[in-house]
């Protein structure tokens, strides 16, 4: 065997010294074993029972359930008799589109204006991303209590249109709007209290936390825009006029608050702070025209 293989061989069965042992033990270059490598019951049923899977057989079970009860629970007896010989008719299926499809346009616009925006915070590279992204999370939170309260209060104008008491539909329009900011305010004071360690909640980068602080304070700014918008955009559901809401909400959302957005936040210099200017404008004029028109809507049905 030639002298250069046989030194070839004798390096590669060669060991690492013990200097070499400490020196790559201090680079942390070690093999690190699991403390166990087997899981606790603990684990074991958590990873197998709180699933996806079985989070959807669970609703499947309750969707079954309560149409059980229906089919046969003697408290639905009338509820079951009209399902059975309810049908649908054109006038029905064209009523349902009339009102329909305007509530989904609007709803849809107003989605789109938000979605957008997200994509120009984007541009602005990922820390203002990752802001707005706490900023939409929390914003959530004001979403559905606002909209939950905006959808009662739906129920109760429709209640008293019925009822051709107009004067108890205004006033439950306005005082639906006053519980709408009471709420806001109820929700919105903590989290203001809160704003500099709320980020910190969410990520551990100063800058983003530092962009959430100052959000924070618009977020709250546009709570008054937003109740107003919800609470007037439910008031003319109820009154059953949604046609003009589609084109108040391009306006509002499409016109202004987009280019807006775009205009402070990008050649004005003022970067995701700009792009959150814009939604105390959009939300607050949409509002306004909505109040207006049910208004409108309201003084001619009460001369009729």
């Amino acid at each position: 065997m030639p002298p250069m293989r046989q030194k070839e061989i004798s390096m590669k069965q060669q060991g690492l010294t013990s200097r070499q042992v400490e020196e790559r033990t201090a680079n942390g270059q070690k093999n690190a074993l699991p403390a166990s490598a087997s899981k606790s019951t603990a684990q074991i049923l958590k990873e197998n029972i709180f699933t996806l899977f079985n989070l959807l057989n669970f609703l499947i079970a309750i969707a079954l359930a309560m149409v059980g009860m229906l089919m046969t629970g003697k408290n639905f007896g009338e509820y079951r008799r009209d399902i059975l010989h309810s049908s649908l008719t054109k006038a029905d299926f064209r009523e349902m589109n009339r009102l329909g499809w305007p509530v989904a346009l609007q709803l849809g616009m107003e989605s789109a204006a938000f979605t957008l925006s997200c994509v120009m915070v984007g541009w602005l590279g990922t820390i203002p991303l990752a802001a707005h992204q706490v900023m939409i999370t929390l914003s959530q939170l004001f979403y559905l209590v606002l909209s939950g309260m905006a959808a009662a209060l739906a129920i109760r104008v429709s209640h008293f249109m019925g009822q051709k008491d107009y004067g108890a539909v205004r006033r439950n329009a306005y005082d639906g709007f006053r519980l709408n900011l009471l709420f806001s305010l109820c929700m919105g004071l903590p989290v203001f209290l809160l704003r500099h360690q709320i980020g910190g909640w969410f990520n551990d980068n100063v800058e983003v936390q530092a962009y959430v602080a100052t959000l924070i304070i618009l977020l709250m700014v546009y709570q008054f825009g937003d109740g107003l918008q919800y609470t007037f955009a439910n008031a003319l559901r109820g009154i059953a006029c949604v046609k003009p809401m589609v084109l108040y909400a391009f306006i509002a959302y499409f016109v202004i608050s987009l280019p807006l957005g775009y205009t402070l936040g990008f050649p004005c210099g003022l970067g995701i702070l700009g792009i959150w200017l814009a939604f105390p404008f959009g939300l607050t004029i949409a509002g306004e025209m909505y109040r207006r028109r049910f208004e409108k809507e309201l003084k001619k049905i009460e001369k009729e």
